[in-house]
């Protein structure tokens, strides 16, 4: 049976690299979001990040609204072309810390155990 490493978790979701017989799988990155689940590898986990700011600064305009946060929802797009999200500023928020925390472990480790190993 088929183990997870878990990366970073929050409210909304997790980010966990897949462990087989021989090792993990460390080049790419399973997040579950709910109930959707992209398996991404670090340049698209990336590019999310960018789409996730890009669609925060997009809809940003209605700052005063006090239903925005909940009740609205806003078009985020992925690094999986064929597929976007459609998410609350609080779910975008928290994909937002889950994509960074994932992204800050995820590059530590690679300078720990890589570039930055003696």
């Amino acid at each position: 049976m088929e183990q997870i490493h878990q990366i970073y978790l929050n409210n909304i979701g997790i980010a966990f690299y897949w462990e087989k017989e021989e090792g993990s799988i460390p080049c790419r990155i399973q997040i579950i979001l709910k109930e959707i689940g992209l398996f991404l590898n670090l340049s698209e986990l990336k590019d999310f990040n960018y789409l996730i700011d890009e669609s925060i600064a997009k809809n940003s305009y209605c700052e005063d609204c006090a239903l925005k946060n909940a009740n609205c929802k806003f078009l985020l797009k992925t690094p999986l072309y064929p597929l976007d999200l459609s998410v609350s500023m609080n779910e975008l928020k928290e994909i937002k810390d889950l994509v960074n925390g994932t992204l800050f472990k995820v590059e530590m480790e690679i300078y720990l155990y890589g570039e930055g190993r003696n």
